[in-house]
């Protein structure tokens, strides 16, 4: 009878594993400038975007920079504020409240080591050693103390999302988010493209849950920019229109 050691190795080892060389490296980052109206100081942002990610991160999205425009049409959105951007990917919108004097700004997105790196990068190209600046992982629903630790152990007074309420099945996880972060008197602002034009109200049900748990919901803007990508199916119409909306505690009025 054979041995252990006499039987044969029906292992496969390395006969599966692709060469070095045999896959194609991921393209290179890209840096993209956005130009703000002039005279604002400083005129151009510096957004360094991943060649490819498989969260979507690698984009600058229409609704960041429609949201950007509308801060700096809208200064005191942020200003003197503390400001948390969710999913943030670009960030543009955090370096804009930081241009427009924001008084603490913490960029999130998904805690992948990539994503986080390339946001850091774009805060280093913009405002290096800012020290009202930070950037962080957060799985929405989740560890919302560490988040508040970073403002003190305070909620904030604005959130920012953007092109967010396509993650149909992240809303509820989105909105826990949400309500464990924002202050009594602060705004939320969501806004958006239905880049599938036959989901909008799937899109919209974040919108109703929000009010479900008792939060005002107003439109703010409504912005044609043209479709991120052409080729995509739908209505070009709808997938190139920005939705803004603003989310708030309701206000209490004492009769006394």
């Amino acid at each position: 009878m054979a041995s252990d050691t006499d039987q044969e190795d029906f292992s496969f080892g390395e006969m599966f594993e692709e060469p070095a060389g045999y896959l194609p490296p991921p393209p290179p980052s890209k840096l993209v400038e956005y130009t703000r109206p002039s005279p604002l100081d400083p005129r151009t942002i510096k957004i360094n975007l991943l060649g490819t990610h498989p969260l979507w991160g690698h984009h600058l999205w229409n609704a960041s920079k429609v949201f950007a425009s509308y801060i700096d049409a809208n200064p005191q959105t942020v200003r003197n504020k503390s400001v948390l951007e969710l999913g943030a990917a670009g960030a543009l919108p955090s370096m804009i409240a930081c241009a427009q004097q924001a008084r603490r700004i913490v960029v999130t997105d998904y805690p992948d080591a990539d994503l986080l790196q390339n946001i850091q990068t774009t805060v280093d190209l913009n405002f290096p050693r800012s020290p009202i600046i930070s950037v962080a992982g957060h799985l929405w629903g989740h560890n919302i103390e560490n988040i508040l630790e970073l403002n003190g152990n305070h909620k904030y007074n604005v959130l920012v999302l953007c092109d967010l309420v396509f993650n149909h099945s992240e809303h509820a996880s989105l909105m826990r988010s949400v309500l464990g972060l924002l202050e009594k008197d602060g705004r939320a602002f969501v806004v958006f493209t239905h880049h599938r034009p036959w989901l909008v109200e799937q899109d919209l049900k974040f919108l109703e849950r929000a009010q479900s748990e008792g939060l005002v919901c107003e439109r703010i803007l409504e912005e044609y920019t043209g479709a991120m990508f052409d080729d995509d199916p739908g209505d070009e119409r709808v997938r190139g229109t920005v939705h803004g909306f603003v989310l708030s505690y309701p206000v209490i009025v004492d009769d006394q």
